[in-house]
C-alpha cells in the first residue's frame, strides 16, 4: 500500500510495509525540493511517481532509498534498497557481466548474474567492455544489476531513458520480476504511460508537492 493523502490497493495486501516515510521533506537553504510526505509501500507493490523536471521526484527515490537524509521526518525500512538511473553502477572499463556480478557481490548475491543478463537482452553482450555499447545497452546493464540484486526496495530513476520500444519492454518485465519477488519498487519516469498493467498506484510530483493523478 502507498499512502499520501489517498489509499490504495495493492497485490501484497495486508503484509508488513518494507518502505515507510514519515512526513518527510528535504530543504536546500530556502528551496523546498520535497514538502512533507508520507509514503508505505508494501512488498511486490510499484509506485510509479511522476512529474516535470524538478519536481522532487529523484530526490523523493534517493531519500526512499537511503542515500539522501530527510531535513525532517524519518524513513524506515525492511531489509537492502537499491537507487539505480540508467547507466549506473557501470564502468566503462567493465563488461555488463562484470558491472552485474561486482555491485550484486556487495549485496550479498553470488549468482543469478548471467540470467538477468538474458532477461534484458545482454546475453550476448555479456563480456563486452560497456565503453563499447550504446546508452540504451548501458541502461539495460542497470535494469540486470537491478534484477540480480534482489533489493527489498527498489529505486529505479527513469529506467527507460535511452531505451527504444522494446527496452521499455524489458524495463516493464524487470519491474514486475522485481515486484513478483517480494521487492517494493518505486519508479521515478516522465511517461505517465509506462507500467500501466504493472503499477499498484501512482504519485504526481509538482514543486516538491504529491497531486491528485488523472
Amino acid at each position: 500500500m502507498v499512502t499520501t493523502d489517498l489509499e490504495v490497493a495493492t497485490r501484497a495486501a495486508g503484509a508488513g510495509a518494507a518502505l515507510c516515510l514519515e512526513a518527510v521533506s528535504r530543504v536546500y537553504g530556502q528551496r523546498v525540493a520535497l514538502a512533507p510526505l508520507t509514503l508505505r509501500v508494501l512488498p511486490g507493490a510499484v509506485c510509479l511517481v511522476t512529474g516535470p523536471n524538478g519536481s522532487g521526484k529523484t530526490t523523493l527515490l534517493r531519500l526512499a532509498a537511503g542515500l539522501t537524509v530527510p531535513t525532517r521526518g524519518a524513513r524506515h525500512a525492511l531489509g537492502s534498497a537499491l537507487y539505480l538511473g540508467p547507466g549506473d553502477g557501470v564502468r566503462a572499463a567493465q563488461s555488463a557481466r562484470q558491472a552485474v556480478r561486482f555491485v550484486t557481490a556487495l549485496a550479498g548475491r553470488r549468482a543469478g548474474g548471467d540470467e538477468a543478463l538474458a532477461v534484458v537482452g545482454l546475453g550476448e553482450l555479456a563480456d563486452v567492455p560497456s565503453a563499447a555499447l550504446s546508452s540504451g545497452e548501458r541502461a539495460r546493464i542497470s535494469l540486470a544489476i537491478a534484477l540480480a540484486s534482489r533489493p527489498a526496495v527498489a529505486c529505479l530513476d527513469e529506467p527507460t531513458a535511452h531505451l527504444d520500444a522494446d527496452g521499455r519492454a524489458v524495463a516493464v518485465e524487470v519491474v514486475a520480476r522485481l515486484a513478483a519477488g517480494g521487492a517494493a519498487v518505486l519508479v521515478a519516469t516522465h511517461d505517465e504511460g509506462l507500467l500501466g498493467e504493472v503499477a499498484g498506484t501512482r504519485l504526481h510530483l509538482v514543486a516538491g508537492r504529491p497531486e491528485p493523478t488523472r
